[in-house]
């Protein structure tokens, strides 16, 4: 063969974390030219007669996979060109090679699973891929890394660059959790070795032992919220209807609330699908609910519309167009939720998921148990359950304690 061609270290180039850059050098007529891989290596882990990385290397079987078939490809091309007897030249193999020797990088990678997400409506998915994405970007300072760069210390700067920052716990766990999710789907598709796992070692369980905040209001606050006058103030009394329906309707989440149509209403009861788990529901209608009901129905409108809320309408045609216009409505809703609670002297802020944690507070409160409570939210388990009752729980164990006094 009159091309040769080998994988070599680059070290006449020092990247900022001290490796140097893995290149595809191809020799030809005393010329040389060089095509990068997007693999990055330290010169102590760089084995020079072998041309592959030591290993001791924690990614040894990865890059030695991918560096193999670099090689390999390019061999082929020169194979290609020299068996049909065409002319070629260094630059004509780059050219055939394209885009073959460039590994995809982790954030390309997150780029191909938003657009997989958001092409078959798993909008909220794609938007939590994207948000993890972004951060990693914001803490690589947008420069591009492969995956041979994630390992345990990676991993561990990314967490206290955060804590830095002052993210709070719950938020980061969200991202860590959803980058693991990443390299499974990575280890599935072959883009990395199946014994490549940079979370060994990482503990997840300090993130699930983290108390969130109280996130549900006493019987006594919704009361109070209900009785504000709010005549003058109609986009107030249109966040405290959603408020409200969701809770006297087990909770129903807003994206899901938002999607209701007339025809999912039938004989006193709602029929819906959950959008996140593709639970089926069928819900009674309380009289507060019902209260609800009647005033939209009575609602002088435009045009008829088949939504019983007007959050959607038939000019929603797309998934997306849906998903912006009910993310829209969410945050209006949602501040005008905590200005109803400064009104009613309620010291939590309130969400519309609020609503769905006091659903399930004020029944167990009343005494129904959780096994109920779950079916009725649609929870896998009772653990699940039992995490929105925590704030609950601990009230009552605090006023037990106080008998001591």
């Amino acid at each position: 063969m009159q091309t040769t061609i080998k994988a070599v270290l680059y070290t006449s180039k020092v990247l900022k974390n001290g490796e140097h850059p893995i290149l595809l050098r191809l020799t030809r007529e005393r010329k040389q030219l060089k095509i990068g891989l997007g693999i990055n290596c330290r010169a102590d882990d760089w084995d020079t007669k072998a041309n592959r990385p030591k290993r001791r290397h924690p990614l040894y079987l990865e890059i030695k996979r991918a560096l193999d078939k670099a090689e390999h490809d390019a061999e082929k091309v020169v194979l290609d060109f020299e068996n049909n007897d065409k002319p070629y030249t260094l630059e004509t193999i780059k050219a055939k090679l394209g885009k073959t020797q460039v590994r995809e990088t982790v954030l390309d990678y997150f780029d191909h699973w938003v657009g997989r997400l958001r092409a078959t409506d798993r909008l909220g998915y794609a938007d939590i891929f994207h948000a993890t994405k972004k951060s990693l970007m914001a803490y690589r300072e947008g420069k591009e890394f492969g995956f041979a760069e994630v390992n345990n210390a990676f991993l561990t700067r990314w967490e206290e660059y955060h804590t830095q920052r002052g993210t709070k716990p719950n938020a980061f766990f969200v991202y860590l959790r959803t980058f693991k999710t990443l390299i499974n789907y990575a280890r599935k598709e072959e883009v990395v070795a199946d014994d490549y796992d940079p979370f060994k070692g990482i503990s997840f369980a300090k993130y699930r032992r983290i108390q969130t905040t109280r996130r549900a209001i006493s019987r006594a606050e919704l009361l109070r919220i209900k009785e504000l006058d709010l005549t003058d103030a109609p986009a107030l009394a249109e966040a405290r209807r959603y408020f409200l329906f969701s809770f006297y309707c087990r909770g129903i989440n807003f994206v899901d609330m938002a999607a209701l149509r007339w025809s999912d209403l039938r004989d006193g009861r709602i029929f819906y699908t959950r959008r996140k788990t593709k639970e089926n529901f069928n819900v009674n209608v309380l009289a507060p609910a019902q209260e609800t009901l009647d005033y939209y129905r009575a609602l002088p409108r435009p045009a008829p519309s088949p939504y019983i809320f007007p959050i959607l309408s038939d000019f929603h045609q797309t998934e997306q167009q849906r998903e912006h216009r009910v993310q829209k409505v969410l945050r209006q809703t949602n501040r005008g939720l905590k200005e109803l609670a400064k009104m009613a002297e309620v010291e939590m802020p309130i969400t519309t998921y609020v609503a769905r944690h006091s659903f399930a507070t004020v029944l167990k409160q009343s005494g129904v148990p959780i096994a109920q409570i779950s079916e009725m939210m649609g929870h896998d388990s009772e653990a699940t359950t039992r995490i929105y009752l925590k704030g609950f729980d601990n009230e009552v164990l605090d006023a037990a304690s106080r008998e001591l006094l």
